[in-house]
């Protein structure tokens, strides 16, 4: 008997060593602020004073100041971020006018998290990420508003709801927020609209372009940009709303609160507008914040990552293992810094012109500071020094060691053949967001 004891003695010993306990997981908060470029973002270097609450966030907690998404719009980089596969893996997307979803055989954050006893909270504001994509898989709760534009406030409510209904509930909780306010029409509320320009909206929310060949009627760039800032102020506003419930509450002493994007906008850096359509920084470059309980403080990280890094990341926050075939890595386990981080899924859309396949055999890979960017199908292929040229504005000849990286990411297997969407009422909210012409 004595040794049966020091025998389970020993092994729940051990077992304190192996992570977090069910008892005392973290509750992990993923927030996705839809269209928003990390450069307009004081902690990421911007001169405006955008995002006071996330630049205290960041002050708390470990910036990556080299993120990227994986796709220029949201289907595709969204399930790679719920899935941590890239984009060529998962194929969720649109090809040739057809819309794929995301498929239910890929693990994704909530069926990795739920059966080690989490409860998985999602609360959308767009229909690219409706039940009917396929992204509610494993979500305990799941609200998903179709046209989710100015929600922000709304948004927050829902979640503070709902935690204040079950807050007797002792399960740790995975809760990911999607906010679709800074995405296009910049047309921020009344307080905000005005934040970083007198006159407001005026009535102007929306690039103007002719209807036969896409160029652009209107030229209001600057205004563009400031109710875009104003739209990213009025966010930060209600995420500190959230994040002040979160410290009276006391969730805040055991929570891990990660702030990201799906992609960044255009506002003329390569002469378009919106996003989609290219590889470029612009609608690459994205922020990723992680700040809370176990993460180091003050950090500012330059290595290079992605969108597929967020599952394994939250995974080992949370002490749980990582699916097999998950292609991203734990940013906190030091991963190797020479790093290749792909892209692709680009689409028309927006009022661009041109057949389809001119973008969606397009895809980059970014091994720093180079970055190259070839379409498969037209031969066009540039690399640029993201250090000495970050407007990536001379094109250089790309090199033999990136082409190779290149045709090795455009030739991944997919995963699964991943679900075609024929739902009228998607397809419509497809064409009214502008992916559709």
């Amino acid at each position: 008997m004595r040794f049966l004891c020091a025998v389970l003695v020993m092994l729940l010993a051990a077992g304190t060593g192996c992570g977090p306990t069910r008892s005392d997981r973290p509750d992990i908060f993923l927030i996705v602020i839809d269209t928003l470029r990390a450069d307009h973002l004081g902690c990421y270097g911007y001169g405006r004073d955008t995002s006071p609450t996330l630049d205290s966030l960041a002050a708390e907690g470990t910036v990556f100041t080299r993120f990227q998404a994986l796709s220029p719009w949201t289907l595709p980089s969204c399930a790679t971020i719920w899935t941590g596969l890239t984009v060529r893996s998962h194929m969720a997307g649109k090809r040739e006018l057809v819309t794929y979803g995301l498929h239910e055989d890929l693990d994704n954050i909530a069926t990795v998290l739920g059966p080690e006893g989490y409860i998985n909270l999602g609360f959308v504001n767009t229909v690219l990420l409706s039940r009917e994509m396929g992204f509610a898989n494993g979500f305990d709760h799941y609200s998903c508003a179709l046209h989710g534009h100015g929600r922000a406030r709304e948004t927050v409510d829902e979640v503070l709801d709902w935690l204040h209904e079950n807050r007797g509930n002792p399960n740790p909780k995975f809760v990911l927020i999607h906010l679709f306010d800074v995405h296009a029409p910049y047309d921020p509320p009344e307080g905000f609209d005005t934040t970083f320009s007198p006159e407001g909206a005026e009535g102007l929310t929306e690039w103007r372009t002719d209807s036969l060949d896409g160029s652009i009627i209107t030229d209001d760039c600057d205004h563009f940009v400031d109710m875009y800032d104003g739209e990213i102020a009025w966010v930060d506003s209600q995420l500190a709303r959230l994040f002040a419930e979160l410290r009276r509450s006391g969730m805040a002493d055991n929570a891990v609160i990660l702030v990201t994007s799906d992609h960044g906008e255009e506002f003329l850096d390569h002469g378009l507008f919106s996003h989609s359509h290219t590889l470029y920084q612009e609608l690459l470059h994205v922020p990723l914040i992680v700040a809370g309980t176990g993460i180091p403080a003050g950090v500012e990280d330059s290595i290079s990552c992605g969108q597929y890094d967020i599952l394994p990341t939250i995974a080992a926050v949370a002490g749980v293992p990582v699916p097999d075939r998950v292609e991203g890595v734990d940013l906190f386990a030091d991963p190797p810094r020479d790093r290749i981080v792909p892209a692709s899924g680009v689409i028309r859309g927006h009022f661009q012109t041109g057949p389809n396949e001119d973008y969606e055999s397009m895809c980059s890979v970014l091994s720093w500071p180079h970055k190259a960017i070839v379409n498969f199908v037209t031969g066009d292929e540039a690399m640029y020094d993201l250090v000495a040229d970050p407007g990536e504005t001379v094109r250089m000849e790309v090199d033999s060691a990136l082409m190779r990286e290149l045709e090795y990411y455009w030739a991944t297997p997919p995963a699964v053949s991943p679900p075609v969407i024929n739902n009228d009422g998607v397809e419509g909210n497809l064409r009214d967001l502008g992916y559709i012409n």
